[in-house]
């Protein structure tokens, strides 16, 4: 019979096993706890900071944005603002507040779901650096565990201390120090009671309660922490009731990609590259840039506008979309009008009712508050915005398209939207210039206008209103609403085309300016470093700076006159123009009857096929000829051209046959600018910087001076090691010293020699300040200026690279998917344009200055046409420098050449 007895010893048997199973999985737990860190453990995640040359932040890199702060450096304010927020006992408990813990177990129990929390800070401390996240009794009780021997282990203001640099407090903010930064754009020392508040308030639900996403339950949640921060003492009941009231000014998250995105991805990889990915985004490392965020912002924008007039050179090609219901055209308005605020000021107010400075709703009507009406042009959109509209009228008798944009009213000229007739390549635009608007537009499209004018004004309106006037007689055709309610703005696309922007210092070797493409969201493709394309005659630079030290000068005579090139070739091997057998069969046939299959047969042309007849070297390279670059690579040979384009820093594959001198060949954007940028040098090595120094988070250099030259130091490598094996052949060995190119000097950073560099930059200032030179628009740079356009057949590339005494850079047009431009789109006309405009800004504040003129080198007036010295015959004279001894009349350079003669006239037997 089971006894009463019995019964109370199987009870306390059954406690006394429990209580053993108990003790043990405690003692278990306890054993499996983390070890304990101490302050000199804690290494947290922080962010890299990114400055320009004159000391702006530009960028950051990072995977937790994180500012350490001292707890010495933390204002009371913020602290307390937590501590009423989070854990007004901190300072009693000894890391678990029990009395809370149970009144939240029979808060959550009678509501049915977790409506209160109890982890104290230590605990929450306990949880974010040593244990999991994961929602279990287990887990908790670990907490528990480990939050006791953290009160042991550490004083409390050192747990404040990991505390406020580790707690999350969203938009990206890891800390105190980064949520003062992001969202007030302060030091953390400098905040007040109410912005302390509305960080304190962010710490249980960061995107609940985020003043940018929700500013009503952030204003609701900073109330409750002011409040509580009297109710505990901190502050004063009068000073919680004047915080409250009291507006508080925040930020949009600034993004700091839309800055410079190409240059900041480039020195992220070099950074990782150098020192490790570790360093980089995890140990809040400085890192100070040769970028000038100035000049690149004026790179973005002048390659983005040059893009965007190319595009429109080749036609309309329709709106987005078309809207009809009236519903999905005001949430566009609407999304715009924000869209254009956020931009216009990133700041904003949080008002004491919870809400921003009044937006309210989408105004339609163009009437203010009082019936007057609005102005055409809100003051939040600037001038040259491009913004998304939607077409509301079509009006074909005045010429004019109506449109909104958010709340803004504008008009849309005719003549200002000539070019947008539908696309073809194959045509000018000023053949073809749309007659009409609703041959483009129709209600209801979603088009891209840029603001041009806050008022629209027309004088082709004017002039037609006038006609009308004079008639008197019948009704009106043209009816106008009045035009002050409208502003003025013009018809845009995006272009599908793109381009880049590289620009070097000439003085300082520092990267100022890079641009890897119209957009880098759209793509980030740096077409700089990694866009690989033909060069056109941009390249006949190197070959005719070859010659230069192969007997040419800049009088020497060439004939440009037709010129013809046969040769045998293989199936499938490459012909003089690179083109295969298979190719050359078919143009063979074309260009001869009788001709063999397997003979290649290939005519180099200049543009617009016409040719000069006699003409002087340096002019031939000014007027970008095709015919005498062939004529001067087959007489220096393409083995001595290619030698100096590689000694320049050309380190893409060659075509190592005379279409070389037309740029057949791919090379970088880096690599053409570069290039030049050490023609300009007179003939110093340019190693392009993009970080001046990286300092660690204890004020350590650990880089300096870090090129762009170390992300191709395999392919650069191999040329240098080459060229210095020559170099020192050269300057050791007299005899071996005559068979090699004068390009090896005692100073292994000269790589040309300062004449040959500093004459051929003459002929370049040509191409811009003569008459028949490809690059005349940049002689409005107002400055001295030397440079070289390129095209490639069809269209398909365009370049301009060019320098001045101060500053070298290049810019390239092109379809990523190659394919034509467009009829007539050369370098002078595509790239030029970029180039010259971000140039003007670039040179703004230094002063204009001539190129350096190196010992050796002596000026002689010359007739332009015989290339002789001038005479009272002579029509056309021109300033010519000459390497010394070489200039027309001097003994080492007589004024004709018998072999020079029959080798021209064996071109023209041709």
């Amino acid at each position: 019979m089971f006894s009463k007895r019995n019964f109370i010893m199987a009870v306390l048997g059954l406690i006394t096993a429990a209580l053993v199973v108990g003790l043990g999985a405690f003692a278990k737990l306890n054993a499996d706890l983390p070890q304990m860190i101490s302050l000199a453990d804690y290494k947290p995640l922080l962010v890299s900071e990114v400055y320009d040359r004159n000391g702006k932040k530009i960028g950051e890199f990072f995977r937790e944005k994180r500012i350490l702060t001292p707890f010495e450096k933390i204002p009371k304010s913020v602290i307390n603002a937590f501590l009423a927020a989070e854990d007004d006992t901190f300072f009693q408990h000894s890391g678990v507040n029990y009395a809370a813990m149970f009144r939240a177990f029979f808060a959550n129990l009678t509501s049915g779901r977790k409506s209160q929390g109890a982890s104290t800070i230590t605990q929450q401390v306990a949880r974010s650096l040593l244990l999991s996240s994961e929602k279990t009794y287990g887990r908790k009780v670990r907490e528990i565990l480990l939050a006791q021997k953290m009160e042991k282990a550490l004083k409390k203001e050192e747990i404040l201390y990991l505390y406020l640099n580790q707690i999350y407090l969203g938009q990206g903010a890891y800390g105190v120090g980064a949520a003062a930064q992001i969202y007030f754009r302060k030091d953390v020392k400098d905040l007040t009671v109410p912005e302390a508040a509305i960080i304190a308030g962010l710490a249980p639900a960061p995107s609940k309660y985020s003043p940018i996403s929700n500013p009503t339950a952030a204003k609701n949640r900073q109330n409750y922490v002011i409040r509580r921060m009297a109710s505990v003492g901190f502050i004063t009941k009068a000073e919680a009731d004047k915080f409250v009231q009291e507006p508080v000014k925040l930020y949009v998250w600034q993004n700091f990609k839309e800055m410079a995105p190409s240059y900041l991805e480039t020195v992220r990889q070099m950074l990782v590259g150098e020192i490790g990915e570790e360093q980089v985004l995890d140990k809040g490392i400085k890192i100070y840039t040769g970028l000038d965020i100035d000049k690149q912002a004026k790179a973005q924008e002048s390659v983005q506008a040059g893009l965007r007039a190319l595009d429109k050179r080749q036609g309309y090609r329709g709106a987005s979309k078309n809207l009809t219901d009236s519903k999905a055209v005001a949430e566009l308005l609407l999304e715009t009008r924000n869209s254009l605020m956020d931009e216009a000021t990133p700041e904003r107010v949080l008002k004491p009712d919870g809400s921003y400075d009044p937006r309210g709703p989408l105004n339609l009507t163009g009437k203010d508050e009082k019936g007057g009406e609005m102005p055409a042009l809100a003051p939040y959109v600037p001038y040259g915005k491009v913004v998304t509209a939607v077409v509301t009228k079509v009006d074909d008798v005045a010429g004019l398209t109506y449109v909104r944009f958010g709340e803004n009213k504008g008009m849309i000229d005719i003549e200002t939207m000539s070019w947008a007739r539908k696309p073809d390549p194959n045509m000018r635009m000023e053949d073809m210039p749309l007659k009409k608007p609703s041959n483009a537009l129709k209600v209801g499209d979603v088009i891209q206008v840029k603001v041009a004018s806050k008022e629209f004004r027309s004088e082709r309106l004017i002039k037609a209103l006038a006609e009308e006037k004079k008639k008197k007689a019948g009704a009106h055709k043209i009816e106008l609403p009045d035009l002050k309610t409208y502003a003025g703005v013009e018809l845009e696309q995006d272009p599908l085309v793109e381009g880049a922007l590289f620009s070097v210092d000439e003085k300082t070797s520092e990267v100022i300016a890079l641009i890897g493409g119209y957009d880098f969201v759209r793509s980030k493709f740096n077409r700089v470093l990694q866009g690989v394309r033909q060069t056109g005659s941009s390249f006949k630079a190197f070959v005719y700076l070859s010659a230069l030290d192969k007997g040419y000068s800049p009088a020497t005579p060439i004939i440009d006159a037709p010129l013809v090139f046969e040769e045998q070739v293989e199936e499938g091997q490459d012909g003089p123009n690179g083109k295969n057998a298979a190719a050359a069969k078919k143009e063979a046939k074309k260009d001869s009857k009788d001709a063999e299959p397997e003979t290649k047969i290939w005519r180099p042309k200049n543009h617009g096929n016409k040719f000069a007849g006699d003409i002087l070297f340096r002019n031939a390279l000014i007027r970008s000829l095709n015919v005498p670059a062939v004529k001067v690579i087959e007489k220096v040979g393409v083995d001595w051209a290619a030698t100096y384009a590689r000694r320049l820093g050309i380190f893409s594959p060659l075509n190592m046959d005379f279409t070389l001198t037309l740029g057949s060949s791919s090379v970088t954007l880096y690599e053409m600018t570069r290039a030049f940028g050490v023609i300009g040098r007179q003939g110093q090595r340019l190693a392009p910087i993009m970080v001046r120094k990286v300092v660690d988070a204890e004020g350590k250099d650990i880089v300096t001076n870090l090129s762009l030259d170390s992300r191709f130091k395999d392919q650069l490598g191999r040329i240098e090691d080459e060229f210095e094996e020559r170099r020192q052949k050269y300057l050791k060995d007299p005899e071996a010293s005559k068979k090699e190119p004068p390009i090896f000097f005692a100073d292994k950073d000269q790589l040309i020699k300062p004449q040959t560099a500093f004459v051929l930059t003459t002929i370049l200032q040509g191409v811009i300040n003569e008459d028949g030179g490809t690059g005349g628009a940049a002689r409005s740079l107002g400055r001295p200026v030397a440079g070289k356009t390129g095209t490639t057949n069809g269209y398909y590339d365009a370049w301009f690279v060019g320098f001045t005494p101060d500053i070298v850079a290049g810019a390239w047009v092109g379809f990523d998917e190659e394919k034509s431009l467009g009829r007539g789109e050369v370098g002078g006309k595509a790239a030029l344009p970029i180039w010259l405009d971000y140039m003007k800004t670039a040179h703004e504040g230094l002063p204009p200055r001539g190129f350096p003129v190196p010992d050796g080198i002596v000026f002689a007036n010359i007739d332009n046409e015989t290339g002789k010295l001038v005479s009272s015959s002579s029509k056309a004279v021109v300033r010519q420098a000459f390497v010394d001894g070489t200039e027309p009349g001097s003994a080492a350079n007589p004024e004709s050449k018998d072999e020079d003669n029959s080798f021209f006239k064996e071109d023209l037997s041709e």
